[in-house]
């Protein structure tokens, strides 16, 4: 009875665990702090949110182009669907404030898509459900704020180099959750690898991803310690 106890009681923790808030696990990432600024890299399939979870609209291309670090994202076309990242700045030793956004990506026809995050005052409402948005503009999307991928590049190449549009974002202290929802990617647009940096100046290198150094999913341990001292009584 002992024992079944603590197993109902392990159980319990471990939703408790999932509930608290702020308690998000951060997809795998490196960091760095090249050209002054602080970076946080991850790579595209590392996804934490995707709906619906299927391939209908965002999926692990089965072939990427030659050069991708690991795996890379590709898109089925349709209209619809929303993909996410959870990441931690803090990881990076990075703080709140403004943040600019580059990809390692292909893109032949220039296809890009509306990014937005959780932090950011300007990128209220976030769409919550299906039927998710998925045509030029339709609200709450605007262009200016929220477009990001907007480039032709026909092979890997990091940008957007101007930081136009949803390349610039507030982002808060620690954890935060990027949302990338359809505007017009197909099936020739691949994502490889994504980075965030506070350094307006900074232009990420394929040999400083290669640098950057690994960093821990997020796992705040005063909650974690919690967590476990309830898990611990039950035995």
């Amino acid at each position: 009875m002992k024992g079944s106890l603590g197993s109902v009681f392990s159980i319990l923790a471990l939703v408790i665990l999932i509930s608290i808030p702020g308690t998000a696990w951060a997809v795998s990432a490196k960091v760095s702090s090249f050209g002054g600024g602080h970076q946080i890299w991850f790579e595209a399939e590392d996804y934490d949110l995707r709906d619906p979870d299927t391939d209908e609209f965002y999926l692990v291309a089965p072939s990427p182009p030659a050069g991708a670090f690991g795996q890379a994202m590709t898109r089925a076309g349709a209209e619809g669907g929303m993909i996410g990242w959870i990441f931690d700045i803090s990881a990076a030793g990075g703080t709140g404030g403004t943040w600019y956004f580059w990809a390692r990506f292909i893109s032949p026809n220039n296809q890009s898509d509306y990014l937005l995050m959780d932090g950011d005052p300007d990128d209220v409402p976030i769409p919550t459900g299906p039927p998710y948005p998925g045509t030029n503009e339709v609200p709450p999307f605007v262009n200016d704020l929220h477009r990001a991928f907007e480039a032709t590049h026909n092979e890997w190449t990091w940008g957007l180099a101007d930081h136009s549009q949803g390349h610039t974002k507030t982002l808060k202290d620690g954890v935060n959750t990027m949302y990338v929802f359809h505007r017009q990617g197909d099936n020739t647009v691949f994502w490889d690898t994504f980075m965030w940096t506070d350094s307006a100046d900074y232009v990420p290198t394929d040999d400083d991803y290669r640098a950057a150094e690994s960093a821990a999913a997020v796992k705040p341990a005063g909650k974690l310690a919690t967590v476990w001292g309830l898990m611990k009584t039950t035995q």
